[in-house]
């Protein structure tokens, strides 16, 4: 077995270790993910292997994305699993679901930087067309369960630094006539499409709020403080912090972000929300020192690049609610994080 292979394996099987029985509800089902081959779609495959292989739970799976048979190509290990099925398709001409799915997971949606800078409207209309597309396509089935929607911390926009968290029910403060609002904006105008479903159709949705996330699988060209730092020190350095690096977030590993996830499937309350993310802050300049210390030489850590003067932000989520009703925990800490995440890398980056 290939090293970085075994390395997921061995996350995937530790985060469920203690945790699979909070999953009983999915056993036997037909999950449905779009945008199964992004980082979460890697991760609740690596998961769902594990279920079937350990724990016998027959979970079938439909991966659907653009590109999700070059995706089951790549890794053979999550491609050839008999239970899966990887759909090509583009979430903006979904018209249906297969007719015995009783769960689904909507993650799919654009985060690349480059479409960010070039497309925006692009992002606005994969966000909050395909969830249209999507939810239209779960109102049809017979039997649904539960529909977990993937939107994201960052509609909370760029909190004050002396709120502590933010509660799901924390205003948000974005600025509609700022284009870098775009992304944010998509995701939140596709949490008030799902309410319009919960209101005409009572469908049973879950919405998740994720915050930052780490690990295997994760491209880092994507438009993140953690994926440029990492970056950045695999270059060689420097790394690079815009602003002061004062700003403060948070961030959690994969396997646990899987988890958290399909435990919402499994245990989420219909129409409730949820953040989903680690609990525990971190300036990004900490950020980014902690990361370079996986790497000989050192990089440079180089700020008060492009944002100085702006306003210092704290974004980091109360979790109680998710911890209350999902039953879910943090299984590994940032420091052990980072280093998988890099180990990983290492194991499979081209140079």
């Amino acid at each position: 077995m290939h090293p970085a292979i075994a390395l997921t394996q061995f996350d995937a099987e530790s985060v469920l270790e203690n945790q699979f029985h909070h999953l009983e509800a999915l056993r036997g089902q037909h999950v449905f993910i779009s945008g199964g081959t992004g980082i979460l779609g890697a991760w609740l495959l690596e998961l769902i292997k594990v279920l079937n292989g350990r724990y016998n739970f027959g979970l079938r799976a439909t991966a659907f994305s653009r590109h999700a048979s070059a995706f089951a190509q790549r890794w053979p290990h999550l491609g050839q699993q008999p239970h899966v099925e990887f759909v090509d398709g583009d979430i903006r001409y979904l018209t249906h679901f297969p007719s015995d799915t009783r769960y689904i997971i909507h993650a799919a949606a654009l985060t690349d930087r480059r479409l960010l800078a070039s497309q925006p409207s692009s992002v606005a209309e994969i966000n909050g067309i395909g969830t249209l597309r999507a939810l239209r396509a779960a109102n049809l089935l017979e039997d649904i369960q539960k529909f977990v929607l993937l939107s994201s911390g960052l509609i909370y926009g760029n909190q004050p630094s002396d709120v502590y968290s933010v509660e799901e029910s924390s205003a948000a403060l974005l600025s509609s006539g700022d284009v870098n609002s775009v992304y944010a904006e998509s995701k939140r105008f596709a949490e008030s499409l799902a309410q319009s479903f919960i209101s005409e159709s009572k469908l049973p949705v879950v919405t998740l709020r994720p915050f930052a996330f780490i690990g295997p699988y994760q491209s880092l060209s994507l438009p993140w403080a953690v994926t440029d730092f990492i970056r950045d020190s695999f270059n060689g350095g420097p790394v690079r912090i815009m602003g002061d690096g004062t700003t403060v977030r948070s961030v959690m590993y994969a396997s646990d972000f899987a988890f958290w996830v399909l435990s919402a499937l499994a245990n989420g309350r219909a129409r409730e929300t949820y953040n989903v993310g680690s609990p525990v802050p971190m300036d990004l300049a900490a950020l980014a020192r902690m990361i370079t210390l996986s790497f000989s030489p050192q990089p440079a850590v180089l700020s008060g690049l492009g944002q100085t003067g702006h306003p210092r932000s704290r974004l980091v989520p109360n979790i109680e609610r998710a911890q209350r009703d999902l039953q879910v925990k943090m299984t590994v800490d940032i420091s052990e994080s980072i280093r998988r995440t890099i180990h990983w890398h290492s194991l499979t980056r081209t140079p």
